[in-house]
């Protein structure tokens, strides 16, 4: 009786290691991506937690909410052909997870995040290093970018800016407009420019998006 009791706990602690777990995860997968609505949208989220981008950065960034603001911004990525889908789902990251995590997911979608990498990589020394700066970047991403809406003034993104820069001194500064907001960026960076001497600068432009990445300079 007794041996009969315990394969019977050991066939169900196996039933529930396998099979079950599996289902056990997808529940909470769905449960967190729930406040997305839209099925069809969902699924593509689904995706990015298989792609190449997120396998990469599941690496170094340990924080589980951050890893899915960073899924949900290839989403926003993979969305960008259709404008309601994308506007929809920025909305409920807004809505979800506010500001911070909507830039967060905006800095994985304009590809602003893979770049900031690849510059990291270029100074630090060591994974450990790599992973603390990263977390630290998307834990505290209103001190490391600014996001320009299509309302600011030239003036208002120069002050911001600068508060930003005397306030952090951010190695890596990012700051990207997008539709009508790029050319307000655009407009900005010569003032930027003679304001941050200290600074070199990269800038990717295209129709829709002007992002500009401000690198301190190595002095030699």
């Amino acid at each position: 009786m007794f041996s009969e009791a315990v394969e019977g706990v050991t066939k169900g602690a196996l039933d529930w290691s396998a099979e079950n777990i599996a289902s056990f995860v997808q529940k909470l997968k769905e449960r967190k991506l729930a406040f997305i609505e839209n099925r069809k949208t969902i699924e593509v989220v689904k995706e990015q937690y298989n792609s190449g981008e997120s396998k990469f950065y599941s690496k170094y960034i340990k924080d589980k909410e951050l890893l899915f603001l960073v899924r949900v911004g290839l989403t926003l990525r993979k969305l960008e052909e259709d404008e309601d889908k994308l506007l929809n789902l920025r909305n409920k990251i807004h809505h979800k997870y506010g500001i911070n995590g909507l830039h967060i997911a905006q800095f994985v979608q304009n590809g602003i995040l893979n770049r900031y990498f690849g510059l990291l990589i270029e100074k630090l020394t060591s994974e450990e290093e790599l992973e603390k700066k990263i977390h630290d970047v998307l834990k505290n991403i209103e001190k490391h970018a600014l996001f320009v809406s299509g309302n600011s003034k030239v003036a208002e993104i120069v002050r911001k800016a600068t508060n930003i820069i005397d306030s952090h001194s951010p190695s890596i500064f990012v700051i990207a407009g997008l539709k009508s907001a790029a050319k307000i960026v655009s407009d900005a960076i010569a003032p930027l420019s003679s304001i941050m001497e200290d600074y070199e600068q990269e800038r990717f432009s295209s129709e829709e998006k002007e992002i500009v990445i401000f690198k301190v300079k190595v002095n030699k």
